[in-house]
């Protein structure tokens, strides 16, 4: 089977496979691929508008920081976002700091895109596949918060540090500095759309939107 075989395999839902085949129209190869698409929205309807909607206010949290930590009175501060970080620790003090590369940046950005097109597509698609597509989407999205928190967790590992209790490190010269962490509401907004997307899917398809005039 060639990878645009797969392609469509794992894409077309089961509608446009009965009317491709009733107009006598093969799903394979390249041009197979492209017919899934308007096929898929011959009759546009929405199944699953929770989870779209969960999705949707997922990324919608990515506009400001998840976790944040007051550094020695509010002289310093650091934000963690959900896919980089921001701060104003000097130079100095960046050997605790983990950089996110920006290449790393933009292939998590890429990544929660394809979370979001995997929900789009599924709650776009009647039955059972839609069904798992949406449910695959919140798992993967409750994933990334996950990770969110392992990664701070590491972080914070290697500084002694905690992700919500007071702590404190030492300067260069020996100087006693005070961190304040705390999650923000946005990471507990992640979590919550994530799961709300995640069990979306248990009721798919109850209250469809069509976009289209039954005939």
């Amino acid at each position: 089977m060639g990878l645009f075989d797969f392609l469509s395999k794992v894409l077309i839902d089961e509608s446009t496979r009965r009317r491709l085949q009733e107009e006598g129209k093969e799903i394979k190869g390249f041009r197979g691929f492209l017919r899934v698409f308007p096929g898929h929205f011959h009759n546009p309807t929405l199944y699953n508008p929770l989870g779209l909607l969960a999705a949707i206010a997922f990324i919608a949290s990515f506009r400001n920081p998840w976790w944040h930590a007051t550094v020695d009175e509010g002289r310093i501060v650091i934000d963690a976002f959900a896919y980089t970080l921001k701060h104003t620790v000097p130079p100095i003090g960046r050997v605790f700091i983990i950089e996110t590369p920006p290449a790393f940046t933009v292939f998590m950005l890429l990544g929660v895109l394809l979370y979001l097109l995997i929900v789009f597509w599924g709650s776009t698609m009647a039955g059972k596949k839609g069904r798992l597509y949406v449910a695959l989407g919140g798992a993967l999205l409750l994933m990334y918060t996950a990770g969110f928190y392992g990664a701070l967790v590491y972080a914070l590992y290697r500084i002694g540090g905690t992700l919500t209790e007071d702590f404190h490190v030492y300067s260069y010269l020996m100087r006693k500095i005070d961190v304040d962490p705390f999650f923000l509401p946005t990471y507990y907004w992640a979590i919550g759309a994530a799961i709300v997307c995640l069990l979306s899917s248990l009721i798919h398809g109850w209250l469809p939107i069509r976009f289209y005039r039954k005939k």
